[in-house]
């Protein structure tokens, strides 16, 4: 059935592990590897904490469990050098290493019941859940997502945020005349690859266009689609990040994954030519049961003295969306975030093998082989009752804050940055400095929230969306020394608010 497939798309969620999210709807009917319901983790006094599915949308997790590379060691193996084998015991201590607070750090094995949330879960018992989906990393965000699109992290296993000559998927596939796309809102870690960052206009576009583009069946062969990554708040307004990571709102990126499914299915070719893969990054320092396997070194740099890559990261949920999959298809080979790039080449190049970026994708198992049907199902997948929360996942319209529920009003973020949140802002500057009439965001050096920080990365998606539609240069500059005016004056009465102080 792969021949049927045009169009790959991929919406790639933040820090959830498989256990977190599907390990409770485990059942004779959907034999998945999920939980028995009595696994625990120690806490810093010995007492076994057991998994519940009590998880909250939001609450829960503030500080967000720790998932750098020592953290993640310290979760699989009980301790920071990696050594040993993986007993998956180490959770609820790493999470207390960061809360100092033993009943917090039993957080970590909370996880979400059936029916918790409705859209993922009925996704991935009506189409295929991969059970055997790995982070490329045991590490953060930056290089599992740098893995998804260039099969490698140039060595590394922290949040450095320089993949300016990240060779990636998309480059690949440009090189062989085949089209691709980012539909993005305020972050994609395509504002660090050189080759996109000055192709701007070629590859990164709103979210908007993804739905515009599903409805009149002219999707790219690949796309990534990708969610909001900080909130943003003004007066009378709130903006959720929906991106799932922690303590973000649930909820929120529910609608999210609703929105992506339903704009796919809102034409009928599309929808019978569209493979559809929602997965996350990475576990984000949250429970999950099974050891991580062995992989191989991707071979685009000398072995590292700290890791040597040859081994992968903690399980993450990952579901496949086709009418070609028949309902309740459990899929149990091994993948991780390569995947996507080795099922791209297979789907889209005449010659894959000959195209790898590197080891790591070349001996990646692909997924097309979920599309297990010969015709397309007629079906209509049926979701719980929405939850009620903004009306556009991606917070193009905005709710009065006096109306807003208990949960999205506490997922308001307006603290410090997050290592993750600041890696997306020096991004953001290396783009901005690349892209046509640059002017200098001294600005930047100053924010202290997701606020100050969405507002930025929006101003600059929206001048490259600007460049696109052929506004005038003058135009363009104007409109940068204007947004960096407005941040200054906001950064000063700051100032001059905290000297009162």
């Amino acid at each position: 059935m792969a021949k049927k497939i045009e169009h790959l798309v991929v919406l790639m969620m933040e820090n959830r592990s498989f256990d977190h999210m599907f390990g409770f709807l485990k059942s004779n009917s959907w034999p998945i590897d999920g939980l028995n319901g009595n696994e625990t983790n120690p806490d810093s006094q010995g007492t076994p904490v057991q998994v519940t599915q009590n998880a909250q949308h939001a609450g829960d997790l503030f500080p967000d469990p720790p998932h750098d590379f020592l953290s993640v060691n310290q979760q699989i193996f009980g301790n920071l050098a990696g050594t040993g084998q993986p007993t998956m015991q180490g959770f609820v201590k790493a999470y207390e290493g960061k809360t100092k607070n033993v009943q917090k750090s039993h957080n970590v094995m909370k996880c979400f019941g059936p029916g918790r949330l409705p859209n993922l879960q009925t996704l991935a018992k009506e189409y295929a859940v991969c059970d055997r989906w790995f982070a490329s990393v045991p590490g953060p965000t930056l290089p599992n997502r740098a893995f998804s699109m260039g099969a490698t992290s140039l060595g590394r296993v922290d949040m450095n945020p320089n993949y300016l000559s990240l060779k990636t998927i998309f480059e690949l596939l440009d090189q062989n005349g085949v089209s691709s796309k980012i539909y993005y809102t305020d972050y994609t870690l395509g504002l660090a690859v050189g080759y996109i960052i000055t192709r701007a206009k070629k590859f990164l576009f709103s979210v908007d266009n993804f739905r515009n583009d599903c409805k009149k069946n002219r999707l790219p062969a690949l796309s990534f689609v990708e969610p909001r990554f900080n909130d943003f708040s003004a007066p009378g307004e709130f903006f959720g990040a929906s991106d799932q990571h922690p303590d973000h709102n649930m909820r929120l990126g529910e609608r999210v994954i609703n929105f992506v499914y339903e704009a796919i299915r809102s034409n009928k070719q599309t929808w019978e030519s569209t493979l559809l893969l929602i997965t996350y990054d990475e576990h984000g320092g949250l429970y999950d049961h099974v050891p991580p396997p062995e992989t191989v070194h991707p071979g685009d740099k000398p072995p590292d003295p700290t890791f040597d890559f040859k081994r992968l990261g903690v399980r993450v949920p990952a579901v496949l969306v086709s009418p070609f999959i028949q309902k309740g298809t459990i899929i149990h080979d091994v993948f991780d975030h390569t995947s996507i790039i080795a099922t791209a080449r297979k789907l889209f190049l005449a010659e894959p093998d000959k195209f790898a970026l590197t080891e790591r994708d070349r001996q990646a198992n692909t997924f097309e082989d979920c599309l297990n049907l010969s015709s397309a199902r007629t079906d209509k997948v049926k979701f719980p009752k929405a939850t009620e929360i903004a009306a556009s996942p991606f917070a193009l319209a905005s709710t009065p804050a006096s109306t807003r529920g208990g949960e999205v009003a506490n997922n308001m973020s307006t603290g410090q940055l997050s290592e993750f949140q600041q890696a997306m802002i020096f991004q953001a500057v290396m783009a901005d400095k690349i892209l046509p009439d640059y002017v200098a965001a001294e600005q930047v050096t100053s924010m202290s929230s997701e606020s100050e920080a969405a507002e930025y990365l929006v101003r600059l998606r929206n001048i490259i969306e600007a460049s696109r539609n052929g506004e005038p240069k003058e135009r363009k500059a104007t409109a940068r020394k204007k947004a960096g005016k407005t941040m200054k004056a906001k950064t000063t009465k700051k100032k001059a608010t905290a000297k009162k102080r």
